[in-house]
């Protein structure tokens, strides 16, 4: 068993000679790199990315892709490209060498891409095919080099599936101007007399206009009783302006306006002289004790839509005696909301307040509400 165990060493010893001796007759090792596993996309992409020019620092979309095995010690080296062409004729983006599996496509990036579409922001323009110009597609594939990409032109490399990017350019709209109590008001025994009646708002005042975003534009959410209107400035007849021949232009001193009973909004162009009254359903108000109207007594205050955020209603200038007050619906208390620290739910508790000129908003689509005093 000696024996035997001597002439296996003697053997094991042989070939390891052997084998030294091999490899210094080589200047170095080949390894022959061959592709064991795909590259491909990791992230799940969103069905379309809208892009406008205010979140161009923002990230569409972080590719991700996973390693792919070339079966060999080397270094791998990822590319991204996107084209605006499926079969990748031209390069409109590429990332260049990174050894990253991972890449920030920014907003901006994806504008530059729509720019070459020829994508416009307006949806109303149109293709030949009938399709609205500001919408396109985008592909993006990634390949992983053995190396480097410029390693030489036999390495191994993998390319992933090409996937398709839908994106939607934004029409961008105007800055909006918040809404601000105006010097324009609206009077007449269809709301509040003609000698300005109190409708929640300091005794003797006519109904007050707000801005409505832009300059010259106002609107006023008002209870109409049947009657007629006019629209004065500064609480004083020293300027009103009235509709000779009803037909919605304006006049200095024209006719009076002649309303059925309803809820309204009525629109005002100081610039244009026109005037366009439009039912309001719903209008929203507030109601109380608080109020100079009561519980219901009289019309609630009404609010007016705020021109910068739907389902944002605004009263500015209010009235309010120490007590309490709630958000109605249309002057009946089938929609009222209540609650407290600026919370809002359907027929909650009242909302105590104390004494002062107030400016309110009521945000009936996430129900909270905001009392400002001046």
């Amino acid at each position: 068993m000696k024996t035997k165990l001597n002439f296996n060493k003697l053997i094991l010893l042989t070939f390891l000679i052997a084998s030294i001796v091999s490899c210094e007759k080589e200047d170095y090792l080949i390894f022959t790199a061959l592709n064991q596993k795909e590259v491909k996309f990791q992230n799940e992409f969103q069905p379309v990315y809208k892009l406008s020019k205010e979140t161009s620092s923002n990230i569409a979309e972080r590719l991700v892709w996973n390693e792919p095995d070339f079966d060999a010690p080397t270094t791998i080296t990822y590319v991204v490209e996107i084209s605006t062409d499926s079969s990748f004729s031209t390069i409109d983006m590429s990332s260049g060498d990174t050894s990253n599996n991972h890449l920030g496509v920014m907003v901006k990036s994806m504008l530059e891409l729509a720019e070459t579409l020829g994508l416009d922001e307006d949806p109303s323009t149109t293709n030949s095919d009938g399709s609205a110009n500001n919408t396109g597609t985008v592909y993006a594939r990634v390949t992983a080099y053995a190396g480097t990409s410029s390693s030489g032109a036999n390495q191994s490399k993998t390319t992933s599936k090409t996937v398709s990017m839908s994106i939607e350019m934004l029409e961008v709209s105007a800055a909006c101007t918040p809404a601000s109590l105006s010097t324009w008001g609206l009077v007449g025994d269809a709301v509040n007399g003609w000698g300005g009646i109190n409708r929640g708002f300091t005794a003797g005042n006519d109904v007050p206009f707000l801005s409505n975003g832009s300059d010259g534009l106002y609107k006023a959410a008002v209870t109409f009783y049947d009657g007629q209107f006019k629209i004065r400035k500064d609480n004083d007849w020293g300027v009103n302006i009235g509709d000779t021949g009803a037909d919605g232009n304006l006049e200095p001193n024209g006719d009076n306006i002649v309303i059925s009973a309803g809820h309204y909004y009525v629109d005002f162009d100081e610039i244009n002289m026109t005037i366009v009254v439009t039912p309001a359903n719903p209008v929203w108000g507030i109601v109380g004790d608080s109020t100079l109207n009561g519980w219901g007594s009289a019309e609630d205050v009404k609010m007016s839509p705020d021109p910068c955020n739907d389902g944002v209603f605004l009263v500015y200038g209010v009235t309010l005696t120490d007590g309490y007050m709630k958000f109605r619906a249309d002057d009946d208390w089938g929609v009222n909301l209540g609650g407290s620290g600026g919370t809002l739910t359907a027929g909650g508790d009242n909302i105590a307040v104390s004494a002062g000129t107030y400016d309110i908003t009521l945000d009936s689509v996430n129900n909270t509400y905001l009392l400002v005093k001046k």
